[in-house]
C-alpha cells in the first residue's frame, strides 16, 4: 500500500483546498496504470489522501509523476509506504490525525469514499480489507474510549475560552448554520444566554431561527453589532469577517475548519479570537490517556489486517489445488460404469482417486530423500497434512533396542535352541 497524502497541518488548508479542486479524475487516472491494482480518493477540507493498491516494484517517482500530471505547480505530496501507509490510514479513520482529535466526520468521509471506489470498479480486494477494517477500528475507538466526546466539546472548551464573565447579560450571535450550530446553542443556553441570535447569507438562518426558537438577523453588519460574541460555523471556503468588519473590542469564536474570521481580527485592539487550533491546544491534553489506548487500537487493528493481507499470498495455490483435485474427482467420476454402481464400482474408484492424490506427494518423497531434504519433506507433511512422521531407527541398533512395554530385546524373542546355537 502507498498513501499521497497533503494534510491541513502540513501544507495548510489553502493547499489543501488547490489539491482538492482538482484531484478530481485522479481515481480513474491512477486506475488506468498497469501497476496500479486498486485506488480509493479521500477528498476533505482539511486532507487529500490518494490510497493505492501498487505493484511493489513500481518505482514511486512513476506514480508520484502521473499524479501531479493535472497541477501545476506540482504538490508537496507526503508519501506514507506499506505499513506505515496503513497506520496513517488507521489514523485518519480513527480521527487522530484531525484538526480537532476524536472527530468523527472523517470516518463517514472515508467510509464514502471506499463505497464510490468500490461502485466504480477502481477498489482491490486488499485496499477494501484495509479500509473496512480501519474503520471498524474507529468504531472500537469511539466505544472505548470517550474521544468522540473531544468534538463534542469543542463548542464548551471554546466558550470557556473567551472570557465572558456573565452569561446570562449576554448577547451572542451565530454565524452560519453548519454542523456546530446547533451544539453552539444547546451549549449558550446551558450557560444562562437567552439573547441568541442567527445569520447565514445562506438564506438557512431563518429557518434554522424559528427551529430553535432564536433571533433570525438578515445582514452580517446588524449581526455583528451590539453581539458581545460571535460564533461562526460557515466554513465555506474563506473569511466572511475581515478586520473592516471591527471597530472596537469584540469577542470571536471561530468554529470552521476552514476560517470564517480573518486572522488579522486578532490585531484589531481589544479583540479576543479563539479558533479550532486554540481549542485543539487546549483540549488534547484532556484526552492524553484515551488517545494513547486509541494508538494502541490502531496498532492492534494494523496487525490484525496485515495478518490477513499476508494470508492471501497462498490464495492462488490454495484455488490452484482445488481446482486440480476437482478435475480429478470429476475424472474418476466420468470412467464409472453407465449403471447401478456396487460397492466394488465405488471401492475401485476410490483407490484411483487415492492413488492419483499420492502419487506426486510419493514421487517428491523419493527424491527429497534423494536429494538430502528428508528432514524438510518430513516437516512439510506434518504442516500441510498433520502427520507426524514415525522416529526411524537404524537397523543395526535394533539388536539393543528394548520393548517399552515388555523391556524385552530382539534376542530375547527367538527360539532357545537358536539362541543356544549362537
Amino acid at each position: 500500500m502507498r498513501v499521497f497524502s497533503i494534510q491541513h497541518d502540513r501544507h495548510g488548508l489553502t493547499e489543501v483546498e488547490r489539491i482538492s479542486s482538482g484531484v478530481e479524475g485522479a481515481a480513474e487516472r491512477m486506475r488506468a496504470l498497469p501497476e496500479v491494482n486498486g485506488v480509493v480518493v479521500l477528498s476533505t477540507c482539511n486532507r487529500v489522501e490518494v490510497i493505492l493498491d501498487s505493484d511493489a516494484d513500481s518505482p514511486n517517482a512513476k506514480l508520484r509523476s502521473a499524479l501531479d500530471a493535472h497541477f501545476a505547480p506540482a504538490p508537496d505530496w507526503d508519501l506514507h509506504l506499506g505499513e506505515a501507509a496503513l497506520v496513517h490510514v488507521f489514523r485518519v479513520a480513527a480521527g487522530l490525525d484531525s484538526m480537532v482529535v476524536g472527530e468523527r466526520e472523517i470516518a463517514g468521509q472515508m467510509r464514502r469514499a471506499l463505497a464510490e471506489a468500490q461502485a466504480a470498479g477502481h477498489c482491490s480486494l486488499p485496499l477494501s480489507i484495509a479500509l473496512e477494517e480501519s474503520l471498524k477500528t474507529s468504531r472500537r475507538i469511539a466505544r472505548e474510549t470517550s474521544l468522540e466526546g473531544a468534538g463534542r466539546s469543542v463548542v464548551s472548551v471554546g466558550l470557556s475560552l473567551m472570557g465572558v464573565e456573565d452569561w446570562p447579560a449576554a448577547t451572542v450571535t451565530i454565524v452560519g448554520t453548519g454542523s456546530y450550530a446547533g451544539a453552539v446553542t444547546a451549549a449558550l443556553r446551558h450557560h444562562g444566554v437567552t439573547d441568541i441570535r442567527v445569520h447565514s447569507a445562506s438564506g438557512r438562518g431563518s429557518g434554522f431561527a424559528d427551529t430553535h426558537d432564536l433571533t433570525h438577523v438578515a445582514t452580517l453588519d446588524d449581526a455583528l453589532a451590539g453581539s458581545d460574541l460571535v460564533v461562526t460555523c460557515r466554513g465555506l471556503g474563506s473569511p466572511v469577517i475581515t478586520p473592516t468588519h471591527v471597530t472596537g473590542p469584540a469577542r470571536f469564536l471561530d468554529l470552521s475548519l476552514q476560517r470564517d474570521v480573518d486572522p488579522l481580527v486578532a490585531r484589531v485592539h481589544g479583540v479576543v479570537l479563539v479558533d479550532l487550533e486554540s481549542i485543539r491546544t487546549s483540549i488534547e491534553p484532556c484526552y492524553a490517556e484515551d488517545t494513547r489506548r486509541a494508538e494502541a487500537l490502531v496498532q492492534a487493528g494494523v496487525a490484525g489486517v496485515l495478518t490477513r493481507l499476508r494470508s492471501r499470498i497462498v490464495d492462488p495455490a490454495v484455488v490452484g489445488l482445488r481446482q486440480q483435485i476437482m478435475a480429478m474427482v470429476t475424472d474418476e467420476t466420468d470412467r464409472l460404469p453407465n449403471r447401478p454402481l456396487t460397492r466394488d464400482d465405488a471401492a475401485q474408484a476410490l483407490r484411483r482417486l487415492a492413488t492419483r492424490l499420492l502419487h506426486v506427494p510419493s514421487a517428491k518423497a523419493r527424491q527429497a530423500a534423494e536429494d538430502g531434504r528428508t528432514d524438510q519433506y518430513l516437516e512439510a507433511m506434518a504442516e500441510l497434512y498433520g502427520i507426524e512422521a514415525e522416529e526411524v531407527v537404524d537397523p543395526d541398533r535394533l539388536e539393543d533396542t528394548a520393548c517399552p512395554v515388555t523391556d524385552l530385546q530382539l534376542a530375547d524373542l527367538e527360539p532357545n535352541d537358536a539362541r543356544e546355537a549362537m
